[in-house]
């Protein structure tokens, strides 16, 4: 019996060091992705540009990664109908709820591609890019529901679920 009880104090307890060590943020409420139809970096849509999306990505892991999207016009001068994709990754995310502000940390990695151009000579596949990144640092943020607004930094705007 003692053995018995023995054992199932030190399984109880290596579940409780386990849960109490987590390194993941699957009950987070920051956790999932956000979208906008905004042109991320830039005040406002460009004038050769007839859309834009950002996604920004919190995983269960702690990862963070931002994703834009910017769709060019058909009969703009350049890169005529491509949709250049940039995605920042490779970076930490933690958050202070009681705060509203996340951290992101560590130093990412960037890509650009563009695809499905009018003329596929312009398209070109995914190569290093400095042109997007995520700054680290503290952000601000309010949520409510299904809405995100990142009031401060450069991941500044509202996102939806």
């Amino acid at each position: 019996m003692n053995k018995s009880l023995n054992l199932a104090f030190s399984l109880l307890a290596s579940f409780g060091l386990a849960a109490c060590g987590s390194t993941d943020a699957v009950d987070d409420p920051l956790a999932g992705t956000w979208t906008n139809a905004e042109c991320f970096g830039v005040s406002s849509k460009p004038a050769d540009i007839e859309s834009c999306s950002t996604e920004l990505t919190f995983t269960d892991a702690l990862e963070i990664s931002l994703q834009t999207e910017w769709v060019s016009l058909a009969a703009t001068e350049t890169n005529p109908g491509c949709t250049t994709t940039r995605i920042a990754s490779g970076q930490t995310w933690s958050t202070s709820h009681a705060d509203g502000t996340f951290t992101v940390s560590g130093n990412g990695s960037a890509t650009s591609e563009r695809s499905n151009c009018v003329d596929p000579a312009d398209d070109s596949p995914a190569a290093s890019t400095t042109d997007i990144a995520i700054p680290s640092g503290d952000q601000d943020y309010e949520l409510s529901g299904d809405t995100l607004t990142i009031t401060s930094g450069a991941l500044k705007g509202v996102y939806t679920r």
